[in-house]
């Protein structure tokens, strides 16, 4: 039961740690409103904030976050959510806040003293909020209330006009929330839907036709942020083929051509060493990867002569549907800049859809993310795919002994143990612990028929994430072939996380070994606490061993979790309602549970969303387990492209002209000289 009051502490993120702004009081039961203007009981005061972001339902035998289609979302945790119970486990995070769940005695008392003059204030930029809190009946349950007919969630949009499995397209047509029709929509708005559109529009489909809703207008802005928070900026290389070209589906000129071309304009030719690695990849070269700032720039020049922004939606997709005239509804909120005081909530009708949203979560190893809930005040524990400079400056600005613990072994490890040995220019006195689940033999990699990953350091190393065959070879035959069960044995047996074989990456390796500032633990880490040490606070960790090796003791200034994205498609609410509602057979999993994406034909249409003659396709890691294995890659977004677009080309679908070799040439040429398509 919930003892009132309930006390809540707001933390806002900056440069640094997390600072506590605000201790507020929930004196009963009711429905509290959070957003950014003086009218919600708990007030946020920043423009990244909804004016109406969400509701928080306090019942006495729960509390329950239920998002309002804010534009940038609420987060239990790390994890997306529309309507969620919250325990007070992990924080709720909206835009750069936190709301944390001060936790109480059995007496009812909080753990913490706090001034009796802060209960009931809300923050607002110092002020106090006058707006009484919603009350609510007395003994009516969080279950209850969250099914209620006037519960928050089911009186907002689209639940009042998105009431079944087919929806009217005449009443939306005539309601307030309708903002037109088109032929094709993909939602996400990311390098996915930018290349599906690429595709259609050198077919010959017209930007009037085409509809791109997302967050923003630049493809490949989430994506550049994980690139940099991971520690990739603009002359750094991806983990991607010359011919992995997201602006041109045709891979020639290819990213080594074009830095050799570059450096021969400029009198520099030692650019032709980068032709050099492509045809002598990998035996006699270290194979070439592009720099992340050459890929974005190309992606600009692309989206500006395939008319990008004519086709781009701002907005946040919150749910899909099919249409009873054989189409698809999909319901999304504007941000309020774009509404100009007009109606957020629209609803966009199309013949062929085409859903690609990514990763829908970031992973956060449950230790971490208990050391983070509990101690917001310290910025000393980071999943790598966060904004986590501070730790460098810190590290630099600050020479002392500091031990950093960066925990998994794929690319993105690799890279923030790069980035560290960058750091020890400036703090000689850094030493990595990197931590791993279990020791790996030099001859132990992971084998497929006769092919087997080479070890190094108990990391597998493998050019790219997944064998060149996968993209169009003999592997990908077989995994389209295969039967779900089948494919399932493929995917084990091809094995997991890896990175890339680097030079410059086993120098740093065996550099930190040989001078005692790197060392490789194996297992998982027990406990995680803070400790008072005379060089301030830090992390306390035990690691549990494998193969009856001794435990390890650790005490950590920093951790930082390199394990990856989510890809469960649970973790969208969009998604996990269209997957609820269509009833979406999902893949197999690794092991055999139906843990995969959801499940696509080998042209990546969406069988279950079949609408008469209406299609709906797929793409990227929402795919994850289906015919094509590399689906998160640049390559396996543009495979997945053309499939689907020479599938519907097939169907007949208006203005997609089939692709022959007269047309690809001229729309290559068109390409060379930038020239619309």
């Amino acid at each position: 039961m919930v003892k009132f009051p309930i006390l809540l502490d707001i933390y806002q993120r900056g440069e640094g740690p997390l600072k506590r702004v605000e201790r507020i009081s929930l004196p009963e039961a009711g429905d509290y409103s959070i957003g950014r203007i003086g009218d919600n009981q708990i007030v946020l005061d920043t423009p990244e904030v909804s004016k109406q972001h969400a509701w928080l339902l306090v019942r006495e035998d729960g509390i329950a976050v239920s998002d309002r289609g804010s534009t940038n979302r609420t987060y239990i945790g790390d994890s997306e959510v529309d309507t969620s119970p919250w325990d007070g486990a992990l924080p709720i995070r909206i835009a750069q806040f936190e709301i944390h769940l001060v936790p109480q005695t059995s007496a009812g008392e909080t753990r913490v003293n706090v001034p009796q003059e802060n209960a009931t204030r809300a923050f607002s930029a110092g002020t106090t909020s006058s707006a009484p809190a919603a009350r609510a009946p007395r003994g009516q349950s969080i279950e209850v209330a969250l099914n209620a007919p006037s519960a928050p969630n089911e009186t907002r949009f689209p639940r009042n006009i998105f009431k079944g499995e087919i929806v009217s397209a005449q009443e939306i047509k005539a309601s307030e929330f309708f903002a037109g029709e088109t032929t094709y929509i993909t939602v996400g708005g990311g390098l996915g839907s930018f290349v599906w559109a690429d595709h259609l529009r050198i077919f010959g489909v017209g930007t009037g036709e085409i509809r791109a809703i997302g967050d923003s207008p630049i493809p490949y802005a989430n994506y550049q942020r994980l690139c940099r928070n991971s520690q990739i900026p603009p002359h750094e290389r991806l983990r991607s083929n010359s011919l992995s070209t997201p602006d041109n589906i045709w891979g020639f000129p290819g990213y080594a051509s074009r830095e050799t071309w570059k450096d021969l304009k400029e009198f520099r030719f030692t650019g032709i060493k980068y032709i050099f690695q492509v045809f002598g990849e990998a035996s006699l070269a270290q194979t070439f990867t592009p720099r992340s700032g050459e890929v974005f720039k190309s992606i600009d020049r692309e989206a500006q002569r395939i008319g990008w922004r004519d086709m781009f939606v701002a907005g946040r997709v919150l749910s899909i549907r099919k249409t009873n005239d054989e189409r698809y509804a999909v319901a999304y909120r504007v941000p309020e800049d774009d509404a100009r005081a007009g109606v957020r909530e629209r609803v966009m009708i199309g013949k062929f859809l085409h859903i690609s949203t990514g990763y829908p979560a970031t992973r956060f190893t449950d230790d971490l993310q208990a050391f983070k809930a509990r101690f917001p005040e310290e910025a000393r524990v980071f999943n790598a795919y966060e904004n986590h400079e501070a730790v460098y400056r810190n590290l630099e600005s600050n020479p002392v002994p500091a031990t950093v613990v960066v925990r998994g072994r794929g690319i993105v490890a690799s890279r923030i143990i790069q980035r560290l040995y960058e750091t020890r220019d400036k703090n000689k006195h850094i030493k990595i612990v990197h931590q791993m689940r279990n020791p790996i033999g030099k001859n132990e990699g992971y084998r497929y028929k006769r092919a087997q990953r080479y070890v190094y350091n108990h990391i597998e190393n493998q050019a790219f994430n997944w064998p060149k065959a996968t993209w169009g070879g003999q592997l990908l035959r077989e995994t389209e072939r295969a039967t779900p069960e089948e494919r399932v044995k493929i995917y084990e047996a091809l094995g997991g996380t890896t990175t890339a074989d680097r030079r410059d990456w086993r120098n740093i390796i065996q550099l930190g070994i040989g001078d005692n500032w790197y060392q490789p633990v194996f297992g998982h880490f027990e406990t995680l606490e803070l400790v008072k040490t005379d060089q301030g606070p830090k992390i306390q960790m035990r690691l549990k061993a494998q193969r009856n090796q001794p435990a390890v003791e650790v005490v950590a200034d920093y951790v930082l979790d390199c394990t990856g994205l989510i890809g469960d498609i649970t973790h969208s609410p969009l998604l996990r309602d269209l997957a609820e509602t269509y009833k979406l057979p999902r893949n197999l999993g690794v092991g055999g549970g139906k843990i995969g994406g959801i499940f696509v034909s080998p042209d990546f249409e969406i069988p279950a969303l079949r609408n008469g003659s209406g299609r709906a396709y797929a793409a990227g890691q929402i795919t994850l387990g289906g015919p094509q294995p590399g689906v998160d890659t640049f390559l396996g977004m543009q495979y997945s492209a053309l499939r689907s677009v020479d599938h519907m080309a097939v169907l007949g679908a208006p203005n997609v002209s089939l692709f022959g070799p007269l047309r690809s040439f001229s729309q290559w040429i068109k390409w060379c000289k930038n020239a619309t398509p």
